[in-house]
């Protein structure tokens, strides 16, 4: 396995040809000053960029017009003398001159043109990996690894498949039996594309050392899709929350990478906003909070820069790394080499897993709604592929876009079998064809109601929902009547669906008297929500939906949940282990988040203050009987209770990130 280092930096270098003087004000001392003053350990240098341009002399590609320095073996030769790690990146997917030049080798889409000649608002040119592109762009991966065969690694961005519709694409579809008027199996064949992509750049890039690690980049780590995971040594988590991601993608994308035994690192930006935002910073609290829950769901840190044209880097932006970074490099020895201690798996939603989903993409609706709720209940949790078995939990979270296929089915029944849990809504127990359960609640299923939208009601086996009353919940419910299992919440209709003939008020009809109806259903094992509880979560945010589900998760533990904290639900917790040291770790995260304008027409949350949080009282549950309790790396020993398998203990205080060491 790679292993990488705490504290990188990925500095783009996408720079125009119109602009003079490239690289000019190089200098290696403020080059090395730089990286030195940001408490920098490995950064990402650039041999082509999104323009196509080269920035050291090659017989394949064409270096900048106005460069006339070789800058990438200058800045090589910088991180080697102070020991940092220098990876090196190549614009795969984008390469601006190409696309220009030959543009036979740029995706012609269906309607038959290649791009917008006026579009500016990002790049439109993707290249073909089916064309001549991709031996011209693994000659510059070989001619990089020549040059450097020592070097750190191999950076490839913008991997995606695309539908091509150019004459030789056509051509081959239909040699190789895709129908080119089929959506589904243009996909394939954009699929099979992507692999041969895959194929030869890996195989460039370790033509020179078989053990080179390599990265291939597309935004978002697919889950389940292992046949292309197999390519990447190691991974990347691109994820600027102030970029489209959000604060919570990362955490979620990280809860299943850790699943897959290699390294990796979670890949935020120093921007106020996101890549290519020159003059843009964001606040040193919030790049503190990024790193710190980086460390905490067992990553590795990486931060994007943008060098400016002309080589100098930018002390105002190392200064603010260095802030987070001199944090970081304290608290490394509790961070390498860990596992997650989770109890709770959520089976991630998402269909066709052994299919690429690449791109700037999110998880599904259900599996963000579901892990938003157990990230704001305190819950440690793992996200699960198709592929992993259940063994080793005792609860697994089936979100409500979950299919329960004949496969799905037998590794429920198998954990069921073995005393697991399951707390499920929507279609996720049901048949493929919804018509019955697949794996029995403890109830018959008589359909799919039509009323839309309708209420949850609280009942006694929920007596912490603070509201009694009736709750709106959208998006209807399935009908059913208990058999065996007890009802948990109770489910009301409205008087009608709201219509042009039908409506009330401003927005729907209040509940109707008469009898209710199962809204969740519970038995020893198996909790059920008749609504897509966790679609509705994610869409509209109703805490008193968590509400619910927390009483369900409470129920199936006997009371005794895996975490108990006197934090907010804007807190974070999660434990991680280091066998060899024999000690769990606990991360404790804390940051407001507030709305600062758009980009792009999303919100851009933005952290600013760090508020401190006082008296934090944790109970754990964990495998192995904890000796010690203290604060790292600096906090000392603290007083400790081991009572029915449960450690307590309380923080006096901490600030946007605390780690709690439990020795055994």
């Amino acid at each position: 396995m790679h292993h990488l280092r705490f504290r990188q930096v990925h500095l783009d270098f996408h720079t125009s040809g119109l602009i003079p003087g490239i690289g000019a004000r190089f200098d290696k001392r403020r080059f090395q000053e730089a990286l030195k003053v940001g408490h920098v350990d490995s950064i990402t240098l650039f041999s082509k960029c999104h323009h196509g341009y080269s920035y050291h002399p090659t017989k394949v590609g064409t270096v900048h017009p106005h460069l006339k320095t070789d800058l990438l073996a200058r800045q090589i030769e910088a991180c080697r003398e102070i020991n940092v790690r220098c990876p090196i990146y190549l614009s795969a997917g984008l390469d601006e001159l190409m696309a220009f030049a030959r543009p036979e080798w740029v995706v012609k889409k269906q309607d038959g043109t290649l791009w917008k000649p006026l579009e500016v608002e990002w790049f439109v040119r993707i290249m073909r990996f089916n064309s001549a592109y991709l031996d011209y762009l693994c000659e510059q991966i070989r001619e990089v690894v020549r040059r450097w065969p020592d070097n750190d690694g191999i950076f490839l961005d913008i991997i995606g498949a695309h539908r091509d519709y150019s004459d030789d694409a056509l051509k081959e579809m239909k040699k190789l039996g895709y129908n080119p008027e089929n959506d589904a199996e243009v996909d394939r064949y954009a699929e099979a594309v992507l692999y041969r992509y895959f194929r030869a750049s890996t195989a460039a890039a370790q033509s020179v050392r078989k053990d080179t690690p390599v990265f291939h980049n597309s935004g978002q780590i697919s889950v389940g899709a292992r046949k292309a995971l197999a390519f990447d040594t190691h991974f990347e988590l691109e994820s600027l929350p102030t970029g489209g991601w959000g604060y919570d993608h990362f955490p979620m994308s990280a809860r299943y990478v850790i699943t897959q035994r290699k390294d990796f690192l979670g890949m935020t930006g120093k921007f106020h906003n996101t890549w290519g935002e020159f003059g843009g910073f964001k606040r040193a609290a919030a790049l503190r909070y990024e790193c710190g829950a980086m460390l905490a769901y067992g990553a590795k840190c990486s931060v994007g820069d943008q060098l400016h044209p002309d080589g100098e880097m930018n002390l105002d932006t190392y200064r603010l790394i260095g802030a987070a970074y001199a944090e970081v490099e304290r608290k490394e020895p509790w961070c390498d080499h860990v596992t997650p201690v989770a109890r709770i798996a959520l089976v991630s939603s998402e269909q066709n897993q052994e299919r690429w989903r690449g791109g700037h993409a999110h998880n599904t609706v259900a599996d963000e709604g579901a892990g938003r709720m157990l990230m704001e209940l305190h819950q440690p949790f793992v996200v699960l592929d198709e592929h992993t078995a259940w063994t080793g939990y005792d609860i697994v979270v089936l979100p409500d876009a979950y299919v329960m296929t004949p496969a799905n089915l037998a590794k429920a029944r198998k954990f069921i079998a073995a005393g697991g849990r399951i707390i499920a809504a929507g279609r996720a127990l049901l048949t493929e064809d919804g018509t019955q359960f697949a794996l029995d609640p403890g109830a018959k299923l008589l359909g799919r109601s039509d009323n839309d939208p309708d209420y949850l009601v609280a009942t006694a086996l929920t007596p912490d929902v603070p509201v009694r009353s009736s709750i709106v919940i959208p998006g209807g419910a399935y009908a059913v009547k208990p058999t065996t299992a007890k009802v948990l919440v109770e489910r009301r209709t409205s008087y009608f669906n709201r219509t042009w003939e039908h409506y009330c008020s401003h927005q729907h009809a209040p509940d109707a008297p008469g009898r209710a109806t199962p809204a969740a259903i519970i038995g020893r094992q198996i909790a059920w929500f008749a609504h897509d509880l966790f679609t509705a979560y994610r869409t509209y945010g109703q805490p008193l939906y968590r509400d619910f589900f927390a009483a369900a998760l409470h129920r199936l533990c006997d009371g005794k949940l895996p975490v108990e904290a006197n934090l907010p639900s804007t807190a974070r917790v999660n434990v991680l282990e280091q066998r060899a040291e024999r000690r769990y770790v606990a991360h404790l995260l804390f940051a407001v988040t507030s709305t600062r304008g758009k980009f792009r027409d999303l919100p851009v949350e933005i952290i600013e203050d760090l508020v401190p949080l006082r008296d934090t009282t944790v109970t754990l549950r964990l495998p192995r009987k904890v000796k010690s309790v203290r604060l790292v790396p600096d906090g000392g020993d603290l007083p400790f209770e081991v009572k029915d398998g449960a450690v307590t203990f309380t923080v006096p205080e901490f600030t946007a990130h605390q780690m709690v060491e439990l020795g055994y």
